[in-house]
């Protein structure tokens, strides 16, 4: 098993549960990169993307002994035996296999209550459609007598590797490795989970959500844990149990999926903009316009007065009432563009220029016109899908080996960017997290404890302290000046750190 640094899990956990106990470098639109060369061809798109229009097959037709369930925990052969929890009930486990047992738990119940899930005018959570099509695959599978099985297993095999009925008999013949991954899914539905863009955009559509699964304000104000996707974070939770295992090296791994997560999330964010905005703007249709849980939590959820004055630490000035858009989804998109071709050997660099433009417009207006927003989202949208296109395809393409000062001057990029002359780029707690774990991520692309970059240790330690919500609560509610100012100091330390040799 890889190494894991510490603090980055610990802030991991929280923030799949709702907070930092219960569980990158941000900079405002005007400190975006004005990046020289456009990526790929108008209309390039990634495949992956979608719902595959073949049907499901329950998990347990995958788990006979002579397929992948072989009942040796963690071997080759044995993935389903690994990823279902009955046949190794312990700490960990894979969350996709309680997803569906998880709307019967108190909190689940209660959220049903204060929803309206009542099982009268709308079903209970455990039958209702908008929990449904993230915490099982039966409401893609439909109807039929394999209803009940599709439950029981929650996020089955399906969920994350596509419908199975056209491939699971091709998938184990000689002639399925000399398919190319595009051919895989554009002909048979199958996820080709080994190349992340696949694989990330996959988890963002449940993880951020899309046209069909959209976990809103309302969600979260009944009690739903808020969705923060960082698909480096999530997949280093030291209680996941995984039923497979990364054939690149730590550093190839932690550096590639860190730039593919920005670009992912990002692009799942806008896109469930435009859906939002779509539905908005069509007459007779009411739709919650702005929605609040496209912005940054924080900026209204905080304590005032005193030492809680935040905005004196930061350079970004924002409309007063103006909350920013996708803070979380925005914060390392820009480092991450700039480096991308680094990790991806033939990318260019996007200009993500119509995603600038539509972070202006957001945060511009209080209630922005929806019309406006969906048509400059569609255009944001599909200049991601560009540059996601390239970074697939490179993928897919047998790859070098990330150079070795690679994670250090991401790390140096996100420090630098996170910070403005004496005050910090951004004040906002997303922006600053988001640093964070990019940081930590690259620190485990090192080694982490054991690695050549041991010192980077305390203090992402303590920029996490200051990070960390306070016990019982499910925000940063003491999050002021005092910790503002530990950040600074502690971001200013790994800048410096990470700035000499290679980080420059």
């Amino acid at each position: 098993m890889r190494a894991v640094p510490l603090v980055a899990m610990a802030l991991a956990a929280g923030v799949v549960a709702g907070g930092l106990n219960a569980v990158h470098s941000s900079h405002p639109p005007t400190r975006s990169p004005q990046l020289a060369s456009a990526v790929g061809a108008a209309g390039d798109k990634p495949y992956g993307v979608g719902a595959a229009p073949f049907a499901h097959r329950p998990s347990t037709s995958c788990a006979a002994s002579a397929c992948h369930g072989g009942g040796a925990i963690g071997k080759a052969g044995s993935e389903h035996s690994t990823w279902t929890r009955e046949a190794a009930p312990s700490a960990t486990g894979d969350p996709h296999a309680k997803a569906y047992s998880v709307l019967f738990n108190p909190v689940s119940v209660r959220m049903g209550q204060l929803l309206g899930f009542d099982g009268k005018k709308e079903p209970l959570p455990h039958e209702n459609t908008r929990c449904l099509v993230c915490h099982s695959v039966a409401e893609g599978a439909g109807g039929g007598d394999d209803r009940e099985q599709f439950l029981a297993e929650g996020v089955g095999c399906g969920g994350c590797h596509g419908p199975a009925d056209k491939w699971i008999a091709e998938h184990t013949l000689p002639s399925w490795k000399a398919r190319s991954n595009e051919s895989k899914w554009k002909d048979f539905g199958f996820v080709p989970t080994k190349n992340l863009v696949a694989r990330t955009l996959n988890c963002a559509s449940c993880h951020v959500g899309d046209g069909t699964r959209d976990m809103n304000h309302d969600f979260i104000a009944a009690g739903h844990p808020r969705l923060a996707f960082e698909p480096a974070r999530f997949h280093a939770q030291p209680d996941y149990r995984k039923h497979w295992t990364e054939k690149a090296p730590a550093r190839d791994f932690e550096v590639r999926v860190w730039v593919v997560g920005q670009a992912a999330t990002l692009r799942a964010a806008v896109n469930l903009l435009y859906e939002r905005a779509r539905k908005a703007e069509t007459p007779n249709v009411s739709h919650p316009w702005p929605e609040f849980s496209g912005y940054s939590c924080f900026s209204c959820h905080q304590t005032i007065g005193g030492d809680a004055l935040r905005g004196e630490r930061s350079a970004t000035a924002r409309p007063v009432g103006n909350p920013p858009w996708e803070v979380w989804a925005n914060a390392g998109a820009g480092v991450a563009a700039e480096t991308c071709g680094t990790a991806f050997p033939g990318v260019s660099s996007p200009q993500l220029l119509k995603v600038q433009e539509l972070r202006k417009l957001m945060g511009a207006k209080r209630e922005p016109n929806p019309a406006e927003v969906a048509r400059l989202a569609l255009a944001a949208r599909d200049e991601l899908d560009q540059w996601l296109a390239q970074l697939q395809a490179a993928e897919d393409r047998e790859l070098v080996p990330v150079p070795e000062g690679t994670p250090r001057r991401i790390a140096h990029l996100l420090t630098s960017r996170a910070l403005n002359g004496d005050k910090l780029a951004d004040h906002d707690w997303d922006a600053l997290a988001s640093t964070y774990l990019g940081a930590a991520s690259m620190w485990t692309a090192t080694g982490g404890r054991g690695g050549r970059e041991a010192l980077w240790g305390e203090p992402l330690a303590r920029v996490y302290g200051a990070l960390k919500f306070p016990p019982g609560s499910n925000g940063p509610v003491k999050f002021g000046k005092p910790e503002l100012d530990t950040i600074y100091k502690q971001l200013e330390l790994l800048r410096d750190t990470t700035g000499t040799p290679e980080g420059k």
